[in-house]
């Protein structure tokens, strides 16, 4: 892996190109590909068809070497196969970033990740890869991070919310703890203040992951705070139709061709050469569904505008806490947070208000209220929950 980032972007494209003329996946339209000029012209691949792909094969050879799955946000059960060079591929790649801060897998982890885990399957998986999975929410939260600490964890892995959870709770204690090499925010969007906020509580840095269960690590943050794309037989390609498209060009198991991953991602190239590409993710925005804050039926502003207005709120406050904006009719929007901010929740509402006008020049409802953001522990967050029917072609 190490060798093909090192080599030029011409010498790293022949060896692609070589690659997909011996693993000759198949695109959506059952054409096999056999070179980057006909992954090019290859039409995306939706999440319907790689799991009608999967069933396909399935009743073919009835037996796969690896499974892995995951609902997203569709619902929808999705499969993903795989061999045992393909699954070694994907860990070497986590291992590759986990380096980068000084961790090897299998070293201690202390994972903050959805509803707790029972039964002796979970107990055997986690205590065969070094793991142990803490709760930093509920009536025991304080008591788990507690725990959590004594364990003495290399690093901590999870959902940023949880994490910020946690991080609160040790920001309100007096305990000495030996800190761990790195923290891990995945699955969910965070925002610059809560990052520093949480490394600010570990005393350790923080790293932004981004990947999808069909590709394990897509992009990891750099210690510059880079979100470098570092898996070098996976392409993305940014559509301008499709949003995001990636194709694992050494799967052979399983056809993933221009595969759409739903969400959009900003690609930039920089001029950072700590890990992976030089090329990195600049702006995730989410999916597309939650993408627009309507002022009226043909007046809307991007959903990201919330998070960049919380993050100064929570910069020049010095506090961290979790948010969720919900807009339910056209031009007012409901501010859930976690907890009240200490100059109350008006002074929040008038600080978003304000700031959203400098950014759209009209004035804008913001009703702010504080309630249990984290309602299901198990479940990804966003910024922005869109309730209303829009009519997509205006």
């Amino acid at each position: 892996m190490e060798k093909l980032w090192s080599l030029s972007e011409g010498d790293r494209a022949e060896e692609l190109d070589q690659l997909l003329a011996r693993s000759r996946p198949r695109n959506s339209a059952g054409v096999e590909v056999t070179g980057l000029e006909v992954l090019r012209l290859s039409p995306p691949m939706s999440k319907k068809q790689l799991r009608n792909q999967f069933q396909k094969e399935q009743g073919k050879s009835g037996k796969f070497g690896f499974r892995r799955h995951t609902a997203g946000t569709t619902g929808e059960l999705t499969q993903v196969s795989l061999d045992r060079k393909e699954l070694s591929r994907m860990l070497g790649v986590r291992d590759y970033c986990f380096r980068h801060y000084g961790v090897k897998l299998g070293q201690r982890e202390a994972r903050l990740w959805g509803r707790p885990e029972s039964g002796i399957k979970s107990w055997v998986k986690n205590f065969v890869m070094n793991r142990r999975v803490f709760h930093s929410v509920g009536p025991q939260a304080q008591s788990e991070v507690v725990e959590l600490l004594k364990w003495q964890p290399d690093y901590l892995y999870g959902y940023a919310s949880l994490l910020l959870e946690a991080a609160q709770i040790i920001s309100n204690m007096d305990i000495e703890f030996d800190p761990p090499k790195c923290v891990v925010c995945t699955a969910e969007s965070i925002l610059p203040a809560q990052k520093a906020y949480i490394s600010r509580a570990f005393k350790a840095p923080v790293a932004e992951e981004y990947g999808l269960t069909e590709f394990d690590v897509i992009a990891f943050e750099c210690a510059e705070g880079h979100r470098h794309l570092v898996n070098p037989w996976v392409i993305i390609e940014k559509s301008k139709d499709h949003g995001c498209l990636a194709t694992d060009v050494s799967r052979t198991s399983q056809s993933l061709v221009r595969y759409e991953l739903g969400d959009h991602v900003n690609l930039i190239v920089s001029g950072c050469t700590m890990l992976g590409a030089k090329e990195v993710i600049h702006q995730l925005e989410g999916r597309s569904i939650n993408r627009f804050a309507y002022l009226s039926k043909n007046e809307k502003f991007h959903a990201l505008e919330f998070a960049r207005a919380v993050n100064r709120y929570q910069l020049k406050s010095g506090e961290a806490f979790e948010f969720t904006v919900y807009q339910y009719q056209y031009g007012c929007f409901l501010l859930e947070t976690s907890s009240v901010p200490a100059k109350g929740l008006l002074d929040l509402s008038n600080f978003i208000s304000e700031y959203l006008y400098s950014v759209v020049g009209v004035c804008v409802n913001i009703r702010s209220t504080s309630g249990n953001v984290n309602k299901d522990p198990a479940s990804k967050k966003g910024y922005f929950v869109q309730e209303m029917e829009i009519d997509h072609d205006n």
